[in-house]
């Protein structure tokens, strides 16, 4: 493991607040920022993290070359759909969102997706239709727990409805059966850029200097072998989270290699609207490395397969 990676066993986990960490985090006296230098692992937690950083390692890079007349393009409906604007209403996301800035606005929303989805004993399961109607009343009144790909499309879609671009994305580790990660990214006309937001497990990945991150920059910290910083994960743990069968003790330290993992790739649905999910003929495009060998096509044919990074983050007209 490279010099710069401050991964050294000690017998506690130091966690602080950073005051310096954005606007929102000086308002938010809770809010705790995990950094880089705290994350301790074991010696098998840091050794299935190395394997997660060499594989970055060994495919460091995307393409920005493309045709773009033969790939699909983006689709974001937003304010003038009729559910969309019925899904505002409902739950008054405008208050939700508060009055802050456009970051503030969109931290709001998604800790309100989080609270409202989030259950710890419950019986899993995953509702029929796929849209924010739906899968809030599927854990609100039934009392179920759902996956994180469902908490997404809820946060997805409650963004669109307040005339966000966003959609889902997924992140994905270099095997194609390998389990994945479904977050939400939205992007920001305040820092002109995609932005990764969790609802899952109500975090996101920022700089030293408190700006939150896309998957791009994400990977590239990745990369290089440091872990990038995000938000603590405030979840109750009842039992020790596994990854590769290897027991976390931690919530942190867990987020840190699980996303370690799944920086590998990323996948998106071609158009990001009301229920898109619901329907078997959904599109995706899979944005991989440009010197990987993709071997997923022949089980996917709904799925577009592309290099070009300019093309999947290209900004949202």
């Amino acid at each position: 493991m490279r010099k710069g990676i401050l991964l050294t066993i000690v017998s506690v986990l130091v966690i602080y607040v950073t005051p310096i960490f954005s606007t929102y985090a000086q308002q938010k006296s809770d809010l705790i920022i995990v950094s880089n230098d705290m994350i301790v692992l074991s010696e098998k937690q840091k050794l299935a993290y190395t394997v997660f950083i060499d594989r970055l390692k060994e495919y460091p890079s995307f393409d920005t070359i493309s045709n773009k007349n033969i790939l699909p393009s983006w689709v974001y409906t937003k304010t003038n759909d009729e559910n969309l604007n019925r899904l505002r209403e409902k739950y008054d996301l405008n208050k939700v969102a508060g009055k802050g800035n456009e970051i503030e606005r969109l931290i709001n929303l998604m800790e309100w997706v989080h609270k409202m989805l989030h259950r710890n004993e419950a019986e899993y399961g995953v509702p029929k239709e796929k849209d924010a109607f739906s899968i809030i009343e599927f854990v609100q009144e039934k009392g179920n727990y759902i996956n994180c790909k469902m908490k997404s499309l809820v946060l997805n879609e409650v963004l669109l409805s307040l005339g966000y671009s966003s959609r889902r994305i997924i992140f994905k580790p270099i095997a194609p059966e390998g389990d994945v990660h479904s977050i939400v990214s939205v992007y920001s006309t305040t820092l002109q850029k995609w932005i990764c937001l969790d609802p899952t497990f109500n975090t996101y990945f920022v700089d030293e200097s408190g700006e939150i991150l896309g998957f791009l920059e994400i990977r590239e910290i990745y990369k290089t072998g440091i872990v990038p910083n995000f938000k603590s994960i405030i979840i109750p743990m009842d039992d020790p989270l596994r990854l590769w069968g290897i027991p976390f003790d931690l919530y942190d330290n867990w987020y840190a290699v699980y996303m370690a993992k799944n920086s590998f790739q990323v996948l998106c649905p071609v158009k990001s609207e009301f229920g898109y999910e619901s329907s078997e003929d959904a599109k995706y495009v899979l944005l991989s490395p440009k010197a990987f060998n993709i071997n997923e096509g022949d089980n996917k044919p709904n799925w577009v397969f592309i290099k070009d990074m300019n093309y999947f983050f290209e900004k949202p007209f």
